[in-house]
């Protein structure tokens, strides 16, 4: 006799084989369904990354024609400055002067050199280099008093076009001369300021100048830390920001024939560049003579 345990378990193992064999079926058929779906993205990120490929070649071929058109505009730039610039103010005697050593000195130096105009003096007064030995110089015992006395006979020896015992004796531990012939009169001093560091001695140096009777213009890169464009407006002299680029040497060009103003990029600017750029001069003698003589003829 057939025991009824033995069905039961029969058809129990029956029914678990046909869910096994259909769970095994779904998830068969599911593997697949995933891998064509991870198929189709791979296809679909690999056209994307040819697709960005493409644009990434596209937009480096107009980044390189882009920076081909900024080379040759700086160029230009750079020949119709010189074209504007160069010999423009050989009329003009000009010192400069810095209370700190630093490259844009030279740079300042080449610049006006390229106007072609007389520098007479181009020093960096350091107040804080050690004074040493015997000297008329060291015999002052207030470093306030030094520098000060320093800087009346400096806008002394420019404004005279005479080279003074202290400043020459100076020279030796106190003053960088970047170039100095002091051959005739300055007809204006170019303040180099190097920020808040050296403002106590630009106020010395702008009131000496002032005394004098001399035109002072106070100028700046844009590398200072902290601008004293503000301070120099406040003393009522003309300031020209960011001197080291075509603009501000452009400005600074037309300060030193005769506009006046405050110029540059910085928030104290009133205007990038004065307008016109340089005073047209008449030659109303020349003009006469010309008259004369074709009238005699």
């Amino acid at each position: 006799m057939i025991n009824i345990k033995y069905f039961v378990f029969l058809l129990i193992g029956i029914f678990l084989s046909l869910g096994l064999g259909i769970m095994i079926g779904i998830t068969l058929e599911n593997q697949n369904i995933i891998e064509n779906q991870q198929t189709q993205l791979i296809h679909q990120i690999e056209d994307h990354f040819v697709s960005l490929q493409s644009e990434t070649s596209q937009l480096k071929l107009e980044l390189a024609g882009l920076n081909d058109q900024t080379t040759q505009l700086q160029d230009l730039s750079s020949m119709l400055f010189k074209e504007v610039i160069q010999n423009k103010l050989s009329d003009f005697n000009v010192g400069v002067i810095s209370f700190s050593q630093e490259n844009s000195m030279a740079e300042l130096v080449d610049f006006l050199q390229l106007t072609g105009v007389s520098i007479q003096c181009a020093v960096s007064l350091l107040p804080d280099s050690t004074i040493a030995g015997d000297t008329a110089v060291h015999t002052m015992q207030q470093p306030d008093e030094l520098v000060t006395t320093i800087i009346q006979e400096l806008v002394y020896s420019m404004n005279y076009a005479e080279l003074t015992p202290l400043v020459q004796e100076a020279e030796d531990f106190l003053i960088h001369s970047y170039t100095r012939q002091y051959l005739f009169p300055v007809d204006i001093i170019i303040l180099l300021g190097q920020g808040t560091a050296t403002l106590s001695y630009d106020n010395i140096l702008v009131n000496k100048v002032k005394e004098a009777g001399i035109t002072v213009v106070a100028v700046e890169t844009g590398q200072v830390e902290t601008s004293c464009i503000s301070n120099y407006k406040n003393w009522g002299i003309s300031t020209v920001d960011h001197v080291e680029s075509i603009y501000g040497r452009l400005a600074l060009a037309s300060v030193i024939s005769g506009h006046t103003g405050n110029f540059g990029f910085g928030e104290e600017a009133l205007d990038l560049l004065p307008s016109p750029l340089f005073y047209e001069i008449e030659i109303v003698q020349d003009q006469d003579n010309f008259i004369n003589e074709d009238n005699s003829q």
